[in-house]
């Protein structure tokens, strides 16, 4: 599990019917410091996070599947949280508000 800034939504008016009802994002990795770790990564949005959000992503492709419910689904990454809060050695480095 990751942590991410949602960076870009997906609109895409034909997808893959395992992906009917989910919106697609782009979410950029980050570090425990907050700064850009790797690529963005394309992730079904279980959760409903907003453009700038921080979210909690898996990038784990069966368990995503099995969120879906389909073994047979193109997918390997999902955003399963919303971060409300991120304490780092006794100190609160992110808040949501």
């Amino acid at each position: 599990m990751n942590i991410g800034k949602v960076v870009k939504k997906i609109v895409s008016t034909v997808k893959n019917h395992a992906f009917d009802g989910y919106p697609l994002l782009l979410v950029q990795q980050l570090n425990i410091d907050f700064s850009p770790k790797g690529g963005e990564v394309l992730c079904i949005d279980f959760m409903g996070a907003d453009m700038g959000e921080i979210v909690l992503m898996m990038k784990e492709g069966s368990s995503v599947q099995q969120m879906l419910g389909n073994k047979d689904a193109p997918a390997d990454a999902a955003v399963v949280g919303i971060v409300d809060e991120v304490s780092y050695k006794d100190k609160i480095v992110f808040k949501k508000y």
